[in-house]
């Protein structure tokens, strides 16, 4: 039997523990987290009947929450309440997904709803540009696209489309 053969482990053992002391720990990703408050108007469409004809979108206030990775910062998802406050009140929210390009470019896709008084489901894309006022908080403006396929809201069952404006305010937690 080979007199070092049962030293190996040892030396190995004592090897392992020598480099784990030395290196650098790696930390486990980390979500961040932020606010985000927005109002949006603009035009919409796609009715017959009264609502037939191009007419001005509600006026609509957008607040919620974001999320994203540190790892990953251009990847983030954004959860948000929707109120329409005017001609006529309504409350929903939407769900995007949301790629920052070159830290002031941002384009989304998601999904968009209003619950109550009566219902409508849609789809949502859009793009902004953010404008960096600081390390947290950012100034965004751009323009964002509501397509509603589905509910008892819509115009003699048709596709409602709107096109927005939105403008609004975030902060990173």
């Amino acid at each position: 039997m080979n007199r070092f053969g049962s030293l190996a482990p040892l030396v190995a053992g004592l090897l392992a523990l020598g480099v784990s002391l030395v290196a650098p720990t790696a930390e486990a990703q980390k979500l961040e987290l932020g606010a985000h408050a927005d109002v949006m108007t603009g035009i919409e469409g796609g009715g017959t009947g009264y609502a037939a004809g191009v007419r001005r979108a509600r006026t609509t206030l957008r607040l919620g929450v974001f999320g994203f990775i540190d790892e990953s910062p251009e990847n983030i998802l954004e959860a948000s309440a929707i109120a329409e406050i005017e001609p006529t009140a309504s409350v929903g929210a939407d769900l995007r997904y949301i790629r920052l390009v070159a830290d002031v470019f941002a384009f989304h896709a998601g999904a968009v709803g209003i619950i109550a008084p009566r219902h409508m489901v849609g789809v949502t894309l859009g793009a902004a540009y953010r404008i960096p006022l600081g390390e947290v908080l950012a100034l965004s403006v751009g323009p964002t696209f509501n397509l509603y396929f589905l509910g008892s809201d819509l115009p003699n069952s048709n596709v409602l489309w709107q096109g927005m404006l939105q403008g609004g305010v975030r902060v990173s937690f």
